[in-house]
């Protein structure tokens, strides 16, 4: 099949048949993505290099996703007020001047190894999820108690701040070098660090994604790394399914969606090995 030309006036040269199949993908990661509430570029990263995109307009194309995908999803959990806009400003400065820096300077780099890094990280913090949403489930099971639904808003104090403003400027950096948002990343760290009720985290995370991946963004749009073919294949299918899976949200036990969150993030952490090892 001849390469799409004459769309590909951007910069693309995929075919129709991979164009629809990234739509397509990026359609159902989307509405898984909204649910835990991750943009889950982790996933659409490695398929998008894996058809022959070059690494680094992949990665400037991924990020502009993850910002629109997490616009769309950040609308319902406003509506249901799932954002918590103190932990946005403490977490969001700091990722943001991470993530234009990583994003400007991405190929002055090594990608493999921060991808290896961003790897080993999310395969740790999956497998603490999982363990500690089993033991909640069970005691909950044992004990009768179903929580209490009001707590988890964020526990920010003096050591909490200077660690998640901290963390924040990091995973920004690593991000923005790599063409993701990660909030595969901030998610533990909002549900265990400062102890959130995994639905607020969900949505506080949508929000952080769209500072934090627009920032990125735009140290690559700065380099000229831009796919606007892409953005618009794959980002609207994101935008649908990220609104869908959003509404979801509020509807889902907050252990069980912490079990499915640590479960998510555990089946896309091969992906990102692949993707170091083959970048």
């Amino acid at each position: 099949m001849e390469p799409v030309t004459d769309l590909a006036l951007f910069g693309s040269d995929l075919t129709t048949v991979q164009l629809i199949g990234l739509a397509v993908m990026s359609l159902l990661v989307g509405v898984v993505g909204g649910i835990v509430g991750i943009a889950l570029g982790v996933v659409r990263l490695p398929v998008m290099t894996a058809v022959g995109l070059d690494p680094l307009m992949a990665a400037s194309t991924n990020l502009f996703v993850s910002v629109l995908g997490s616009v769309a999803g950040s609308w319902p959990a406003i509506l249901q007020n799932r954002i918590v806009f103190r932990v946005v400003i403490v977490i969001g400065i700091p990722a943001i001047a991470g993530s234009f820096v990583g994003g400007l300077y991405a190929d002055l780099v090594s990608r493999m190894i921060l991808l290896l890094i961003v790897a080993v990280l999310l395969v740790w913090s999956s497998l603490m999820m999982i363990v500690r949403a089993v033991a909640e489930l069970r005691n909950r099971s044992s004990s009768g108690e179903d929580g209490d639904p009001r707590s988890g808003r964020g526990d920010l104090n003096s050591k909490t701040v200077v660690r998640e403003s901290v963390l924040g400027f990091v995973i920004g950096l690593m991000g923005g070098a790599v063409g993701l948002a990660l909030g595969v990343l901030r998610m533990p760290a909002l549900v265990h660090v400062l102890k959130m009720k995994p639905s607020l985290a969900a949505g506080t995370n949508l929000a952080l994604t769209i500072l934090v991946g627009t920032s990125g963004f735009t140290g690559h749009l700065i380099s000229g790394r831009v796919d606007w073919l892409l953005v618009s294949v794959i980002g609207i299918p994101a935008m649908i399914g990220m609104f869908a899976g959003s509404r979801m949200t509020g509807t889902v036990d907050a252990a069980k969606l912490r079990l499915v969150l640590g479960i998510v993030l555990l089946s896309v952490s091969p992906l990102v090995f692949s993707d170091a090892i083959l970048s």
